[in-house]
């Protein structure tokens, strides 16, 4: 196995890992119906994040980092969503 092999394998246990890390708190905002402990401008923050590295891959011409950071950004979106309907007061 080579480096690029090695590079390859590594990049895509980042990205299931780095999709995964943002699923139990989504799990724990359905389950509770409340996001009141979960701050809102991480996510919008994460989301600002995975646009700019959205843009990095397509500038690069890296499918698998656009893809990734897409994933990322729905699911951190999504977070970000349950925040504004769940947040409470």
């Amino acid at each position: 196995m080579n480096e690029q092999d090695l590079a390859t394998i590594a990049g895509s246990i980042a990205g299931v890992l780095s999709v995964a890390a943002f699923l139990p708190q989504a799990y724990r905002i359905l389950q509770r119906r409340s996001a009141k402990d979960v701050s809102l401008a991480t996510y919008v923050t994460i989301v600002v994040g995975c646009v700019l590295w959205m843009y990095y891959a397509y500038a690069l011409g890296s499918p698998e980092l656009f893809v990734t950071n897409a994933v990322i950004c729905l699911v951190g979106g999504t977070i970000a969503g349950l925040r504004l309907r769940y947040g409470g007061h």
